[in-house]
């Protein structure tokens, strides 16, 4: 009877020591998330596309990435005549990657990107110098970010909204009608817990 008493005492401390400041962080493999941009790198160092993408992660705080780099656009026009293609292979427990976990194809490549990324595409075409325009292309050229913040993904875009925890390899693929790969380049994120800061 005596830790009965003892018990009550402890829990009439708790409850009145605060419970309003008191946050329960659940530990569920789902749910709301922030994206920890690990890596990015080419599909393949020795094949040419039409489209090149020379990205780098510089990081200007200890929660603040930016995307730096730039956007080659090789004698073709990037728009709605190109397929999209992206998808996200998970690591597993024993280190090996588990492909086609979360997949997204797009008959049109330029809209399904757009419609995709939501008001963030405008903000991400502004940082490399482009205006988002009406005919959904954008022209040959090459286009540089002195940096475009990714520390805030998912907000401000149509990406779902929950999401299973982990490492993932997200391959993104441009094809022509036919088949043939005109640009390719595969990030390595992290989908962690808003709380979780490493």
């Amino acid at each position: 009877m005596k830790y009965f008493f003892i018990i009550l005492t402890e829990f009439m401390i708790l409850v009145d020591s605060g419970v309003k400041d008191f946050k329960i962080l659940p530990n569920l493999p789902l749910g709301e998330y922030r994206v920890n941009v690990i890596a990015i790198h080419h599909c393949s160092t020795t094949q040419k596309y039409n489209f090149q993408y020379n990205f780098f992660l510089f990081k200007t705080s200890r929660t603040t990435v930016q995307l730096r780099g730039n956007i080659s656009c090789i004698n073709r026009a990037f728009d709605d005549s190109l397929l999209l293609r992206g998808s996200m292979a998970i690591k597993d427990k024993i280190g090996g990657w588990q492909n086609n976990a979360y997949v997204y194809q797009s008959p049109m490549a330029y809209s399904g990107l757009k419609k995709l990324f939501g008001a963030e595409f405008a903000v991400f075409l502004n940082s490399f110098g482009v205006n988002d325009t009406k005919q959904n292309s954008i022209p040959p050229g090459i286009y540089t970010t002195k940096g475009y913040d990714i520390s805030n993904y998912p907000s401000n875009t149509n990406l779902p909204k929950q999401i299973f925890y982990g490492t993932y390899k997200m391959n993104i693929n441009y094809t022509e009608k036919s088949g043939s790969l005109v640009g390719c380049y595969i990030f390595v994120i992290e989908i962690k817990r808003p709380w979780e800061i490493e």
